[in-house]
């Protein structure tokens, strides 16, 4: 009786160890299987979103700029680095003219080109893509530190000036940017930028209201 007791009791103690870790490893795949269904939604709705987006744009240049950019910026930390010593190296030469001359020459590729190539490239797009659903573009540039910049707008949003200034095709929001429309995969979208696909104002009401001022 007693062998018998023992071995319903160990039963009893083993069948309810059993049940408590069967309901710990199905409470644990419940938890994972809920964060794995939050995970695949989240990616989901992500790959949904980058799916959304259509390239209409790509800027043949963007290699090029990217890499003279950084070896605009590399110079740039080497000359600061270097600075101390080639001032230190002028100065005893003893000629504070060539001191000066040694400097400037210094300064303007450390400085000056950096910015200068920023001024140049900042309004360039390297790419553009297009959200048919809500009709708006994104436009992608480059900042100082080589970082991109995305800007987002719609055709309301888009000015063309009368006379372009340099490196400008139209302003989207203020901000003047520059594309070539030979590299639009489909050219109704750069002409529907430009606005040309609205009617045409001669601006004959303007020359009217002039000969009448005339005489």
């Amino acid at each position: 009786m007693l062998r018998l007791y023992l071995q319903t009791t160990c039963l009893q103690g083993r069948y309810s160890l059993q049940s408590n870790l069967h309901r710990q490893i199905l409470s644990k795949l419940k938890c994972m299987g809920i964060y794995q269904n939050q995970y695949y939604r989240r990616f989901s709705n992500d790959t949904k979103e980058e799916e959304q987006l259509e390239q209409i744009y790509y800027g043949p240049l963007t290699p090029q700029i990217k890499a003279v950019k950084i070896f605009s910026l590399t110079s740039s930390v080497a000359g600061l680095m270097a600075q101390p010593i080639i001032v230190k190296q002028a100065a005893t030469i003893g000629s504070t003219s060539l001191l000066v001359v040694i400097c400037s020459m210094v300064g303007f590729f450390t400085f000056i080109t950096p910015l200068l190539l920023h001024f140049i490239t900042k309004k360039y797009v390297t790419e553009m893509c297009y959200d048919p659903k809500t009709c708006t573009y994104k436009a992608t540039t480059i900042n100082f530190f080589l970082a991109e910049k995305e800007l987002e707008f719609t055709c309301d949003d888009v000015s063309v000036p009368e006379i372009p200034g340099m490196f400008t095709t139209f302003h989207a929001k203020g901000k003047p940017l520059f594309v070539e429309a030979r590299h639009f995969n489909n050219p109704l979208y750069y002409a529907k930028l430009m606005g040309y696909d609205k009617p045409m104002d001669f601006k004959l009401g303007e020359i009217e209201d002039s000969d009448n001022n005339q005489k």
